[in-house]
């Protein structure tokens, strides 16, 4: 049980109009209540007060009250709205230190919540996606899975696996019931088979949403001079990257970061590629080719006004297995019939002026490539966190290493092993079996007041 009570700001402490600061706990009442001298009453209300130090008023405030267990937290919960300003709200905070809270590490708020069974762990991930979203689809995915705790694809899959489970469980404890409706091999298999797909489903669809969320590396290559920083310029609409018409000017990596709708774009501009004694020059090639490697989506630009559109292997075989977009750039300096040859050649490239700053073509087809927002219109479970897609892995390879026993003939109680390791992995995603270390490390991101 959790004895003591935490106090933090929930909004900047910064000069603005007001701040809120927050205490959860069980001494939330007898300590805002040593502040002022018309007591709150234990209830769900809201009261205008002044704030006494040492005797005198120090703010007028507003305190809203919430009784556990109908809180966030799930505890006493009062918040207290005051003037903002640095000098104001920690005058607040220190007397709310003074008189028996505690300042709550980051995240603690959220991880009361979760311990007092309000949130699960996909709903307390979610509220730091939330806060932390840089496009729209970042937000959408944040709220769909913060909204509840009955996650629909998540007990989809809980309501199958504990039937295959149980099934075998009754055929392994009852061996005299031969004839349980549903436990043939071929109907078990068969309930796998649409559990295993389930999971791949989820696991591609949140690999989605993990790089629209995150940010797709996007690697803007080419030969020197086609205006590969120009463009890079154009997109993040700041001169971000040196601008010259003296070849092999940009050498080393420069990055900027760019969100629009429902993607967000982490942009790399890379040194032009080309033959060069140059050792710097060299250095920032090389670099070139590596981030080509590690990149999702590759922007391939080159010059519309030259005739030379020739790739060399390295390249195109770095590029085979990358979502690439080219990307014919200088287009106002060529004719309509040079334009209409171009796309004879290549139907999928697109156009633009960097000079001119017309960049719309390619904006578009990135749009139009990293369209993520259907994938949200069913019930199947999608989440963005790296860890909790390793947990999605986890239960996966479970899942296929029972089917594959299943039907090499191994025994049932070896086969309800695995599934039992897969039920506790979905346990684990939802935090409903949790290690204390683990559950610390996770709510340590979280901002200090959530």
């Amino acid at each position: 049980m959790i004895l003591d009570t935490i106090v933090a700001p929930a909004t900047n402490i910064a000069q603005q109009a007001l701040a809120i600061i927050r205490l959860s706990g069980p001494d939330s009442f007898s300590i805002i209540n040593k502040l002022i001298k018309k007591p709150i009453e234990k209830n769900r209300q809201v009261n205008f007060r002044h704030l006494y130090l040492k005797g005198k008023i120090i703010d007028q405030v507003v305190v809203t009250s919430f009784v556990s267990p109908n809180s966030f937290t799930g505890e006493d919960v009062v918040e207290i709205n005051c003037h903002g300003g640095v000098l104001v709200t920690n005058q607040v905070i220190q007397a709310l230190i003074n008189s028996g809270a505690r300042m709550a590490l980051p995240g603690e708020f959220s991880q009361r919540a979760f311990l007092n069974d309000k949130i699960n762990l996909i709903q307390a991930e979610a509220i730091n996606d939330l806060i932390t979203a840089k496009n729209q689809f970042a937000s959408d995915l944040a709220i769909r899975n913060m909204s509840s705790k009955k996650n629909p694809g998540i007990n989809k899959m809980k309501e199958i696996l504990l039937d295959v489970i149980s099934r075998i469980q009754t055929s392994i404890d009852y061996p005299e019931y031969d004839d349980i409706e549903g436990s043939s091999n071929d109907e078990l298999i068969r309930e796998l088979e649409k559990l295993i797909k389930i999971t791949e489903d989820a696991i591609f669809k949140s690999n989605l949403a993990s790089k629209s969320v995150t940010g797709i590396k996007t690697a803007i290559i080419g030969e020197t001079n086609v205006g590969k920083s120009s463009i890079l310029n154009c997109l993040l609409n700041e001169e971000k990257a040196i601008v010259s018409n003296v070849a092999g000017t940009t050498r080393d990596l420069v990055e900027g970061e760019i969100s629009f709708e429902n993607i967000t774009l982490r942009l790399i501009d890379t040194a032009g590629i080309r033959e060069t004694n140059d050792d710097i020059e060299s250095a920032g090639i090389r670099k070139s080719y590596q981030t080509l490697k590690e990149a999702d989506l590759i922007i391939h630009v080159f010059d519309s006004s030259s005739k030379n559109y020739l790739v060399e292997d390295k390249l195109l075989e770095l590029m085979n297995s990358k979502t690439v977009i080219t990307v014919f750039n200088k287009s106002e300096l060529i004719s309509n019939e040079q334009k209409k040859a171009i796309i004879k050649r290549y139907p999928e490239a697109v156009f633009c002026s960097a000079q001119n700053n017309e960049i719309d073509e390619l904006l578009n087809k990135i749009k139009k490539q990293y369209d993520f927002g259907n994938i949200l219109q069913s019930d199947d479970l999608i989440i963005s966190n790296i860890n909790q897609i390793s947990l999605l892995k986890n239960i996966e390879n479970k899942l296929k290493i029972a089917y594959n026993n299943f039907k090499s003939g191994f025994t049932v109680d070896m086969i309800n092993f695995d599934l039992y390791e897969a039920w506790n992995e979905l346990n684990n995603l939802l935090g409903e079996s949790y290690e204390e270390e683990i559950i610390d490390n996770i709510f340590r991101k979280y901002c200090l007041g959530k």
